[in-house]
């Protein structure tokens, strides 16, 4: 066990799973942080990324920083802060305020790679400095990526960003980012309104996500092919419906810096990543769109990613019919109006798209007014707008119940609150205040 582990078992009374932290690859990590935003000297944002940064390891609650909070006790250790993270605060990786001041939290294990996991933290002290930049955007999902349509034309989007970042000639790269728009349109035309919900994502973890890939690149001397290797293995991610702009993020964003150097001064008028690169390249939508769209996919692999698709949806529809009598027609505990007050972790590459409105959430843990809900396997339902959360049970709770589990999940429910039959269906039951 290095110096620093024993330091945080003598000081907190953290238990032994302490020395499992990687404590050499966290001091790795805010170094790294503090090199990129000295190197960068507010160039990328004109506004400096240099910030709190707290990482948190998720068994312990042990925090290793870069600063200090008033009135939390912290243990310096060399340039760094040791502490552990007070109950209340949920751990993820995210924006908080701790002692007055904004901060950034990321969650350990941090990845092996020094890219990869500067990458990481860069894209979360982002998500720090985003309000005062006035790009935060609502957190949108796109349900309409986990159907088989969405999928494919999304997956080829990809290969051609890919292949117009690696391309070193600009009229080749100008190509393959005009049959990236393309397949972009393609996409959209069975979904009304999927253009606002991507470009709110894009905007919302795009960008987090390209300036992460940036200050990772001038930390580690790496080049534009690490960026396109990223977008091109981001098809493979097994859910797109809270996660597709970190593929397509770095993408737009770099080929942005090739084609609209001054990009990002007008990014928080325009709003919409994609449609400026569809500008800045001078894209215009082809009438013959659906035509167009399949004969540019040939050469992205079309046959291979329909073949992939299909079988992906076979295997998708029992899947989704155990959701549907589970979460749907059977039995359910509701929970509501959770928005203002909820916390809560999650897979943002895991949700499963219910239909265009809802999601459910395969595991995951839940924090509001009313309790905890903590899900290891088999899903909730969850509208879109975290207005309701559905839980599957076998058999009507008793009012008076304060924690009850069910098949994979654990639902603690604070005083003041309880259980009561819904009448929606025979054995559900929604948590309301109790009354008084």
């Amino acid at each position: 066990m290095n110096r620093l582990a024993i330091a945080m078992l003598v000081t907190f009374g953290a238990p032994a799973m302490a020395q499992q932290i990687d404590t050499a690859r966290a001091l790795s990590a805010l170094r790294d942080a503090h090199a990129a935003c000295t190197a960068d000297s507010s160039a990328l944002w004109a506004h400096t990324l240099c910030g709190p940064i707290a990482l948190v390891d998720r068994s312990t609650r042990l925090v290793i920083a870069n600063d200090s909070a008033a009135g939390q006790r912290f243990l310096p250790y060399d340039t760094w802060y040791v502490t552990t993270l007070p109950p209340s605060r949920f751990i993820a990786n995210t924006s908080f305020e701790w002692g007055g001041r904004g901060w950034t939290m990321v969650a350990m294990p941090l990845p092996q790679d020094r890219y990869a996991r500067t990458a990481l933290v860069m894209h979360e002290v982002f998500h720090r400095e985003q309000k005062v930049l006035g790009l935060r955007q609502a957190d949108a999902l796109n349900n309409h990526l986990d159907f088989r349509d969405g999928r494919t034309w999304l997956r080829l989007e990809h290969r051609a960003l890919a292949q117009a970042i690696l391309a070193p000639d600009s009229g080749v790269a100008r190509r393959h980012a005009e049959n990236a728009m393309i397949f972009r349109a393609r996409r959209r035309v069975g979904y009304p309104g999927s253009d606002s919900a991507e470009a709110s994502l894009e905007m919302q973890e795009g960008l987090p996500e390209y300036t992460g890939h940036r200050m990772a690149m001038l930390v580690t001397g790496a080049g534009l092919a690490r960026v396109a290797e990223h977008v091109a293995g981001y098809e493979k991610t097994p859910s797109f419906v809270r996660s597709f702009a970190y593929g397509s993020g770095p993408g737009l964003g770099v080929l942005l810096d090739r084609f609209s150097p001054g990009w990002r001064a007008a990014v928080g008028t325009q709003r919409d990543p994609g449609a400026m690169l569809g500008q800045a390249i001078h894209f215009r939508q082809p009438r013959n769109l659906a035509t167009m769209a399949r004969a540019r996919a040939m050469e992205y692999g079309w046959q291979d990613v329909d073949q992939e698709e299909a079988a992906r949806e076979s295997t998708r529809e029992p899947m989704m019919r155990d959701f549907r009598a589970r979460l749907a027609d059977g039995p359910t505990i509701t929970l509501r109006q959770l928005l203002d007050s909820l916390s809560w972790g999650f897979d943002p590459t895991a949700l499963i798209a219910f239909d265009l409105a809802s999601v459910i959430y395969p595991f995951g843990s839940f924090s509001a007014p009313w309790g905890s809900l903590n899900v290891e396997k088999n899903g909730v339902w969850v509208r879109n707008d975290l207005s309701l959360i559905r839980i599957g049970v076998a058999t009507a709770p008793g009012q008076d119940t304060r924690e009850l589990s069910g098949d994979g999940w654990t639902l603690k429910l604070n005083p003041g609150w309880e259980i009561r039959p819904s009448g929606a269906k025979p054995g559900s039951s929604d948590v309301v205040r109790r009354a008084p």
